[in-house]
């Protein structure tokens, strides 16, 4: 059996046919892969007729001249590149089966389809997120930059010429199919009507002479629809429709839509259902009126006075003619660039469970960031607590931070930060965003929509849904993290409560061990023949104070105790929230039903593009919106949701006080510590007084071999003179039957006052119980 003249062998040496890739509007490619090296190419052919007639001229011309720009001029990241294929007999063996006989395109294979492929997924009903949003248009600027610098024009840009391919870990945007690109100078511009009606400018179609301009145009429709989930101007209008409402359109415009009555509205905002962050919406909005200027002498270009930008608006209204000649300056490319490297922290609020975004650079400070989430928020600025996702390299925000250290490269789609609201965690009446195609339906369900807006309002109920599924796990995930923060607080808390048993336990040991001393020392000077009434005296009041030392120890060991006690509750009850049941692998629960949702919007839109819609055609979808409805009430009103709220409010507020507790505890330990220390050294000082007035009260002296004076400085490991022969040296020798003087202090010789007696009972240890109270009571 004879093969056919236009179809490709299967095999050719060691290259094997795989499959056809897609098709143009004169090329088919096919992918061949060497099953020998696993080397896979994107063969691109010219459509093999068997009338020759039907090959034309010009586009045998078009052929070749992309062949020639792929082959030898164009060299770019983002634009498809050719490869080397061997052997040559490979080539010539397809060259063979053609029956044109024109060159082949050997290409990169691509594996990750085309961007038509990605807007046609359910999920791209609303747009992209933002990461993607950003790549492709990164690309295109590339890419198209690169053209227009080799003066070329590629004139048919469109997602079907956007092929992805991945690289490491990353998925890079590759422009292709340059069969219409166009090498343009000051004497070549005359054009014809070529590329993809819904996305050339419209001067290729009313106009027979155009400009690079025409790319721009490209690039601001297909920027509108990765962002939004579809082009930007009625696109279901047949063309003549389409050309009269954009040429009706104001420069600041990027957007009409029609209603289910015909009345069309021009929108100068992207739509609100979308994926991108607030800040980056607002700097593409601008973008775009460039991009999409009607006028292709003014598309992609400002105005400027000097390094001052100024609008055609301003101009014609100024009632004196500007200083200086407005100049136009390209700024398609520019502007684009400045906004990609804009850093846009992303933030979720607890509290209204609502994503923000702040622009921030290496200059703001926490104090402008906490401003702009108060302005966004209405959270006053003292009542805003950050949380950090585990995401963050940093543990916790301090004083130190700097919002660029919170900033998380790529991490567009989650957020970067979370805000909590002092005292509160979820708001308890949270309002629901549901989008305005999706409200017009509930208030009229028997309405038959067009087909258009049928399309419109099963995009807004699928991103309704789904945001409600996002928002939800994003806020369960937000809970979690700040329960882990608590729980660190907690955790890192532990060395200070261990530290204040530490000291209280050493007072209290160190007391003992001077009480002990006390009586070695009394019993050592009833042995020395002083009078047992001078002896008890003296030793009456110091162990008065001993006891009143005591008594103040003591309480510091009971405030202690408690605090012991009631920290490790909280870190139990802190463990047991962040392993609650609704925090468990809170990204993978289906909460609305998604599986469902996409199914349902499946069916609406196959009758959408098979023409067959009817009245009740959006009932499906707007039974996912009811039902979603219900379940986001069950959710926010679960009794387990809230009590785990509760439960983490409760535990960072008892933990609040047991931190001011622990603080006027540890400050009160270390006083008494140092009173403790003082009072030893008054003691000693005591001591020595009442055993060196007994040489004044008789003439008689001990014997030095007699009974030892205890070393008490020794005793409590203070340091002192050498022992001699068991003898204390320079001690004072004792007068037998003497009489003794009143005691002396130690600071300055008076007689102890009962005011020194009242050690541990002052206004310290009242404060340290009453600011405890709630502590010791439990």
């Amino acid at each position: 059996m004879m093969m056919a003249q236009n179809e490709d062998p299967p095999f050719i040496g060691d290259w094997h046919r795989e499959k056809k890739l897609g098709s143009g509007g004169f090329g088919f490619v096919t992918l061949w892969k060497n099953h020998k090296t696993n080397e896979m190419v994107a063969i691109k052919k010219c459509h093999i007729l068997l009338d020759k007639s039907e090959m034309t001229d010009k586009n045998c011309e078009r052929w070749c001249n992309e062949v020639s720009l792929m082959t030898n001029k164009v060299r770019n990241e983002n634009i498809v590149r050719t490869v080397q294929v061997q052997p040559e007999a490979f080539l010539q063996e397809l060259i063979k089966c053609s029956a044109n006989k024109l060159p082949i395109l050997c290409m990169e294979y691509c594996e990750g389809g085309d961007l038509r492929r990605v807007l046609n997924r359910v999920s791209s009903c609303s747009g992209l997120k933002e990461l993607e949003v950003r790549e492709i248009l990164r690309s295109l600027r590339n890419a198209i930059s690169y053209l227009h610098g080799l003066k070329i024009t590629h004139r048919d840009i469109k997602p079907e010429n956007i092929v992805l391919k991945q690289v490491g870990d990353r998925v890079v945007y590759k422009l292709t199919d340059l069969g219409y690109a166009k090498a343009l100078d000051k004497q070549s511009l005359n054009a014809s009507l070529v590329g993809t009606v819904e996305y050339i400018a419209p001067d290729l179609i009313y106009c027979d002479r155009y400009n690079c301009s025409v790319d721009y145009w490209s690039m601001g429709i297909i920027g509108f629809e990765i962002i939004c989930g579809i082009r930007p101007f009625s696109p279901h209008s047949i063309v003549a429709k389409w050309m009269m409402l954009v040429q009706q359109k104001k420069s600041n415009h990027i957007a009409i839509t029609e209603d289910n009555r015909e009345n069309y509205t021009y929108h100068s905002e992207i739509f609100p259902e979308n994926h991108i962050s607030s800040v980056l919406k607002t700097y593409l909005e601008k973008w775009l009126t460039l991009a999409l200027e009607w006028n292709p002498k003014q598309r992609g270009h400002v105005f400027q006075i000097g390094d001052k930008e100024v609008t055609e608006q301003q101009l014609k209204s100024a009632k004196e003619p500007p200083n200086g000649q407005p100049v136009q300056v390209l700024k398609i490319f520019s502007m684009l660039d400045h906004i990609l490297a804009k850093k846009i922290l992303t933030i979720f609020c607890l509290y209204d469970c609502r994503f923000l975004s702040v622009e921030i650079d290496d200059t703001t400070n926490m104090d402008t960031l906490c401003s702009a989430i108060a302005a966004q928020t209405g959270i006053a600025r003292d009542a805003i607590e950050f949380v950090l996702p585990l995401e963050q390299k940093l543990d916790r925000v301090t004083a130190t931070t700097k919002p660029v250290d919170l900033y998380l490269d790529g991490f567009y789609d989650k957020p970067m930060l979370f805000v909590v609201k002092k005292g509160a965690i979820i708001q308890a009446d949270l309002k629901p965003q549901i989008p305005k195609s999706v409200t017009d339906v509930f208030q009229n369900i028997k309405v038959k929509l067009k087909p258009h807006m049928l399309r419109q309002f099963v995009a807004n109920a699928w991103f309704f849904v789904t945001s409600e599924q996002r928002v939800y796990a994003t806020a369960l995930d937000g809970i979690k993290n700040y329960g882990l923060m608590l729980n660190e607080e907690i955790v890192k808390g532990r060395e200070d409560v261990v530290r204040m048993n530490k000291v209280s336990y050493g007072i209290s040991g160190g007391l003992e061990y001077h009480k002990l001393s006390l009586n070695h020392a009394k019993e050592k000077a009833m042995s020395n023949q002083l009078s047992p009434d001078t002896i008890q005296q003296c030793f009456a009041v110091l162990e008065e104070r001993c006891v009143r030392m005591e008594a103040t120890i003591g309480k510091l060991a009971e405030v202690a105790d408690k605090i012991t006690t009631r920290y490790e509750s909280v870190l139990k009850r802190s463990r047991e929230a962040v392993s609650h049941p609704l925090l468990r692998a809170t990204d993978q629960q289906d909460h609305f039903n998604l599986k469902s949702l996409d199914s349902r919007f499946e069916i609406a839109r196959v009758q959408i593009l098979e023409k067959n819609t009817h009245e009740k055609s959006h009932i499906d979808m707007l039974q996912a919106v009811y039902e979603c409805l219900k379940k986001r009430d069950i959710l926010l009103r679960d009794y387990s949701f809230k009590e785990l709220q509760q439960q983490l409010i409760d535990i960072r507020r008892e933990m609040q006080e047991i931190r001011k507790a622990l603080d006027k505890a540890q400050e009160h330990a270390e006083k008494f510590k140092k009173d403790l220390a003082k009072m030893i050294v008054e003691h000693n000082n005591s001591v020595w007084s009442l055993l060196s007035q007994g040489s004044s009260v008789n003439s008689a002296t001990c014997n030095g071999n007699g009974s030892i004076i205890p070393d008490i400085d020794r005793i409590m490991n203070s340091s002192s003179g050498g022992i001699v022969n068991g003898d204390l040296p320079g001690a004072p020798q004792f007068v037998v039957g003497g009489t003794v003087s009143s005691l002396p202090n130690s600071l300055g010789g008076e007689p102890i006052s009962k005011s020194l007696l009242c050690f541990g009972e002052g206004p310290d240890v009242m404060s340290l119980i009453t600011a405890n109270e709630s502590l010791i009571m439990t």
